[in-house]
């Protein structure tokens, strides 16, 4: 089915999700690489894996960002917690439950 004049097809439209996901993946790429640091951090200064306090401050955070991004604060929240919980269980797997 072809678009309206001026109407990009849907098939256009899913050529640019993919390059969005993709520069999302490239993001994520790059926090894991960080989270490598954090990782060596908290095992030389002997820190708990979560940070609930941090955790907050960063989902308060992204929600003024989103808001001024004209994204709806909700799905960025959602988006960094998940994010956050996946990358809390690869901290888990290399230091251990926090006691």
């Amino acid at each position: 089915m072809t678009a309206d004049a001026g109407t990009p097809d849907l098939e256009m439209i899913r050529d640019r999700l993919d390059i969005v996901d993709r520069r999302l993946v490239d993001v994520l790429a790059e926090r894991s690489r960080l989270i490598t640091e954090v990782v060596r951090y908290k095992r030389a200064h002997s820190m708990k894996v979560v940070d609930r306090d941090r955790e907050e401050r960063m989902l308060l955070k992204i929600g003024e960002i989103a808001a001024e991004s004209d994204l709806d604060p909700r799905i960025a929240r959602q988006v960094l917690r998940a994010i956050i919980d996946a990358f809390t269980l690869l901290e888990v797997e290399q230091l251990g439950p926090d006691s």
